[in-house]
């Protein structure tokens, strides 16, 4: 070595020790601080430490190194000077004998610990250099996760060349992989965007490259591989620019907004609908903040219309309020009525009077809530007002309808009562049902309605007390009352389920005495009987005549004659129907029509019964579909009623049922009967026919049912003929959405049914 020494050693001082970096001709590795002659040496950063024999230096002539092994006698140490006046160490030569370093060694030591210095610098640059690629190399996977994870594309542009570079996930949100699209130009990109919004994109593009904007930012349409549009947002910025200044390298991201889009489109038209409602509502929307004045924040274009003021007059400094034009009688009642509502955390609903701007007074309700923060504090009111001023006139009109009503109530000539719906105690009564029964208006109270009502009325009664629950009305239904003097009255009852000012339910109930009407039917009936016996064997030979001349027994038709003879003969079938319908009724009401009931199986003539009315379902262009799960199923019947049970059902159906549709006919086991259903695609039954479906001559539209055929007797006939065979009948319906006739029938479960013959079962 250059100063001829023994020992070099490159040592670092910290706090508590001394460890050698490199190490020439001593052991170990480190030594305490306390023991370092570098110690001593860094104290002097920028001056060469000499220390030329140790025994005679007083600050290591008992220093154990010197003492004992390895016995040192000469030091010299350069400190290691990193930056002005720190010394982060020294390099340093040692001997075991006394000695002087020439001005050449000296000098030699004092550039090797210059260069140990730069050697240490370069070492500590390098490890920054390699720590921040390992930053760099960490920054860059992180941003691709970010980039994967908001699953946007990236792309790079050269705006001199218009090269584009893109990355897979650019490439996939128009539907195309990489490769596909591989080279992309600027050209190539600005052909997929959508022409109504490429002007707007460069516009944007412009002003970047002008520096008017920080960010290229647009969103538009793209095409998608599929040949649909897709919403894109790009954001990109110009990186470098050329020696002359001009846009070099611009990068970028690309996001799929489509969906965004559609939500936002959602929101406009929603926020659209919002206002249109506002625009339409009769009266005005307002918000109001919680505070001394209300501050108005909105109030809508209507309250001009309420008040005579623009809106604008309601916000903003100098603002108008509601107050300032509200009825001074009013303004107390207002206010308590909307604090109590306040504090319940409720809706407020007041009626008040407003000055209008042409000086008149205008009724107007106000409906409106609290909007509360977090704590529970009253931030905002909003609410509605409109003009009642109309509604206030009606009101009185009312009141004076009432007095008329009441007038009428007591003059009039059909009977009205009230009874509670718990007891049947009569409430009141007006002056024409008091005459019918016999009784005065001081006897009335004590009664109740079970003690004009007879006892066979009991199961009638409960069917209407169970649509009085359902539907909240009775009726019409026929009974008779019994007269104080004891004779049964006929009448007609309709009614409704009201409640009073103590909520206790009633009922009001319209009475029409039906005598005559009764004995006018009588005579209908008895004249109708008479004529039907009459016409029925005369017309039956008509039809039959007309029958025989239409199938040629008597020679051929001419044309003209048969067009005529075919109508002749189907209004004699018809007028026959009628008159069968008409007896059949007859005999029913009589209770003189027989019924041959028997144990059997429904199946055969449910069948029967649709092949028979499949030709007559062809020529209404209707389909006929049975549907049977109960084929085995068995019950006690008339076969002869059922079949004309269905045969009534299934041409309803047919003739009220669209061309082309269907019909279908359900058998079904439901629970201990045995159900007929026949469902039609039909117009369905509209509310107001429910309740006279089932009566005799009753018809829908008359217009329509002529048209279509058909006496209004059929579903009369048949539910006295289902119940005469211990059935139930009835129908669901939803207007506009067909029909559903069934019939339910006891299931034969053992053999105690026996076969009957007679009238009834």
């Amino acid at each position: 070595m250059v100063c001829e020494a023994p020992i070099a050693v490159i040592s670092l001082i910290d706090a508590q020790r001394q460890w050698f970096k490199s190490c020439i001709g001593l052991g170990g590795e480190e030594t305490e601080r306390d023991l370092a002659f570098c110690a001593h040496a860094i104290l002097q950063p920028d001056t060469l430490m000499e220390v030329r024999d140790a025994h005679l230096d007083p600050r290591f002539a008992d220093h154990p190194f010197v003492l004992g092994e390895p016995r040192l006698r000469f030091y010299a140490g350069m400190p290691l000077e990193i930056t002005p006046g720190i010394a982060l160490g020294t390099l340093c030569i040692i001997d075991y004998v006394p000695r002087q370093l020439t001005p050449h060694q000296r000098q030699a030591l004092m550039l090797l610990a210059n260069q140990v210095v730069q050697l240490l610098q370069l070492h500590e640059s390098n490890q920054r250099v390699k720590q921040q690629s390992i930053q760099l190399e960490r920054e860059r996977k992180n941003l691709d996760l970010v980039i994967r994870g908001a699953n946007m594309g990236t792309w790079q542009w050269n705006v001199q060349t218009g090269e584009v570079i893109l990355n897979e996930r650019w490439a996939s949100i128009l539907g195309f992989t990489l490769a596909e699209l591989s080279p992309m130009s600027i050209q190539a990109w600005e052909h997929m965007i959508h022409p109504d919004d490429l002007p707007a994109a460069r516009q944007s593009l412009e002003q970047h490259f002008a520096e008017e904007m920080d960010f290229y930012d647009s969103k538009f349409r793209m095409c998608h591989k599929d040949g649909t549009w897709v919403w894109v947002y790009t954001r990109g910025r110009v990186l470098s620019r050329t020696d002359q200044g001009e846009p070099l390298w611009m990068f970028g991201t690309h996001a799929d907004i489509t969906e965004l889009q559609v939500y936002q489109e959602r929101l406009q038209a929603s926020e659209e609908r919002l206002q249109s409602m506002i625009r339409n509502f009769p009266g005005a929307v307002y918000r109001c903040e919680n505070n001394p004045l209300w501050t108005m924040h909105y109030i809508s274009p209507a309250i001009e219309r309420l008040s005579g003021y623009l809106p604008e007059s309601f916000m903003g400094d100098g603002a108008i309020s509601l107050t300032q034009i509200t009825h001074p009688e009013d303004i107390a009642r207002h206010y308590y009525r909307v604090q109590m509502a306040v504090n319940r955390r409720e809706p407020f609903d007041v009626v008040y009077r407003l000055l209008h701007r042409d000086g008149s007074w205008r009724y107007v309700q106000e409906v409106g809530t609290g909007i509360y923060d977090e704590q529970g504090q009253l931030q905002f009111l909003d609410g509605f007002i409109w003009d009642i001023t109309q509604a206030e006139e009606a009101r009185n009109a009312i009141q004076l309808n009432e007095q008329k009503l009441s007038s009428l109530y007591q003059l009039s000539p059909v009977a009205i009562a009230l009874h509670r719906l718990a007891d049947g105690a009569f409430v009141e009564g007006n002056p024409e049902f008091y005459r019918m029964l016999g009784y005065t208006a001081e006897e009335f109270p004590g009664l109740s309605y079970w003690d004009i009502t007879p006892t066979e009325y009991a199961a009638a009664e409960m069917e209407q007390l169970e649509s009085l629950h359902i539907t909240g009305r009775y009726g019409p239904y026929e009974k008779h009352y019994l007269h104080k003097d004891g004779h049964q009255i006929p009448v007609l009852l309709n009614g409704v389920l009201i409640e009073n000012s103590h909520r206790e339910k009633q009922i009001w109930s319209i009475i029409q005495d039906i005598t005559e009407r009764k004995r006018i039917e009588q005579m209908k009936n008895e004249f109708v009987s008479a004529v039907s016996h009459e016409l029925r064997t005369p017309l039956t030979s008509i039809s039959g005549s007309l029958g025989l001349i239409l199938n040629g027994m008597l020679g051929e038709v001419p044309v003209r004659a048969r067009d005529m003879l075919v109508i002749a003969h189907k209004n004699a079938l018809r007028l026959a129907h009628l008159i069968n319908d008409l007896l059949d009724m007859e005999k029913l009401a009589a209770g003189k029509l027989d019924f041959y009931m028997q144990p059997q199986a429904v199946l055969p003539i449910v069948e029967q019964s649709i092949e028979s009315m499949r030709g007559y379902a062809e020529n209404y262009g209707v389909s006929l579909v049975f549907d049977a799960v109960a084929g085995d199923a068995s019950v006690n019947i008339d076969a002869q009623r059922l079949q004309q049970v269905l045969t009534n059902f299934l041409s309803n159906a047919v003739k009220f049922s669209p061309e082309g549709s269907r019909v279908i006919l359900r058998m079904r086991v439901q629970g201990r009967e045995l159900c007929l259903a026949v469902t039609d695609q039909g117009p369905g039954i509209s509310d107001e026919f429910r309740t006279r479906i089932f009566q005799k001559f009753s018809q829908a539209d008359a217009s329509s049912s002529r048209q279509r055929g058909g006496t209004g007797l059929g579903l009369a006939i048949s539910k006295e003929l289902v119940e005469r065979m211990g059935g139930n009948i009835g129908f669901d319906s939803i207007p506009g959405e067909g029909a559903t006739f069934y019939a339910c029938f006891p299931l034969l479960t053992d053999g105690r049914m026996q076969s009957t013959v007679g009238e009834g079962s």
